[in-house]
């Protein structure tokens, strides 16, 4: 799991994106938290997000990413900024190292340098919390509206939804807090940070979701982008269409990769019983060696084989039995403990109802 959170916010597309596939993220033991298009998101995503290190623009629209940091700075955020600029100017620099930024990068951003930043922000954070570590993936705050509880509580229901696996239920959640935002809020237009706190609130449902069935959730996503961008012109159903589309890839990847570790493979089974029937192997030893019940293993590997496993077993035994026998001349005595029988009598008994012979008779 991640230790450390970092944010992105810069206007340009294309260099969000050369940030994050420069960044050596996973090794380093940073998760990028959210991403905005200009300082005013930029700042309800902070305040939202708490995060570890900030990535940030000099020059955006609305809102400065020096105004943006100095208002955190008032506000008692301490966490550690790297600025983004493609002007080499002594005024941005000086205001920079006012505002106790890590450093100053320059476009186009080096993977090395970028790296290098990254590590002495690490270093910092590292000694700031030596007694107290800040928790990753903590809830949202709370939301600034009279209509909370009733968000909450469908919060709540959005997570017993995931839990039943029913597709068509996750999408009527859905559609109930988007209808509750829109006609509960009383401007026309949702705040910026309420709306980053339902977006953060809905994901970490599906992010708790994802680790209590004991999945990963860069296993359940693969190389699908997971983070919404904030912007000013993102809206409230963008958001929730964007978010709807990761709960509903979660569910349907979940269901499908737990099928397929359900799905017995009898190639695999008959393999493991041929190398291991020798050792007095059970029908329940299989059935916990391959994490399915004994009743499902053996229903289905009679359907398969056309035989039942004690009979496919005992098969694999007599034949082997009698090779030690006729071939290889191993002293009648010895040759039961050798086939995984540990009573002699038992292998007497069963070697003689499956030849219609003693071992003694069929070697003659």
């Amino acid at each position: 799991m991640s230790k450390y959170k970092v944010v992105i916010i810069d206007d340009e597309p294309w260099t969000r994106e050369v940030i994050k596939s420069l960044g050596e993220w996973e090794s380093k033991g940073i998760e990028i938290a959210g991403e905005a298009s200009d300082g005013e998101y930029g700042l309800e995503l902070i305040r939202q997000v708490s995060p570890d290190i900030i990535l940030t623009d000099v020059r955006m629209p609305q809102l400065s990413g020096i105004d943006l940091i100095d208002i955190i700075r008032k506000e008692g955020n301490q966490a550690f900024v790297l600025f983004i600029s493609g002007y080499d100017n002594y005024d941005y620099i000086r205001s920079a190292l006012k505002l106790d930024a890590v450093d100053y990068l320059l476009k186009p951003i080096k993977k090395e340098e970028l790296n290098h930043q990254l590590d002495q922000c690490i270093t910092l954070l590292s000694k700031r919390n030596e007694t107290v570590r800040l928790e990753t993936n903590t809830e949202a705050g709370f939301l600034d509206v009279n209509w909370a509880g009733k968000f909450y509580a469908l919060r709540d229901a959005l997570y017993d939804s995931l839990c039943s696996s029913n597709l068509q239920v996750i999408k009527q959640k859905f559609d109930a807090i988007r209808l509750l935002v829109t006609t509960e809020n009383e401007t026309k237009n949702l705040s910026k940070g309420n709306m980053i706190c339902i977006y953060y609130t809905l994901m970490n449902i599906l992010e708790r979701f994802i680790q209590r069935q004991e999945f990963m959730p860069g296993e359940i996503y693969k190389e699908e982008a997971t983070t919404f961008v904030f912007s000013r012109e993102s809206t409230l159903e963008e958001m929730l269409s964007f978010v709807l589309r990761l709960y509903l890839k979660a569910s349907e990847t979940i269901q499908e990769i737990t099928r397929s570790r359900n799905k017995l493979d009898l190639e695999k089974i008959k393999k493991y019983i041929q190398e291991t029937y020798t050792e007095g192997i059970t029908l329940e030893q299989t059935a916990q060696f391959f994490y399915v019940s004994k009743e499902y293993l053996s229903k289905s590997f009679k359907a398969a084989v056309g035989r039942g496993f004690s009979e496919y077993v005992t098969a694999l035994r007599m034949e082997k039995a009698k090779e030690l026998i006729l071939e290889y001349k191993i002293p009648i005595k010895e040759v039961g403990s050798l086939v995984g029988y540990v009573d002699q009598a038992h292998f007497y008994k069963t070697f003689k109802k499956y030849y219609n012979q003693t071992p003694g008779e069929i070697r003659g």
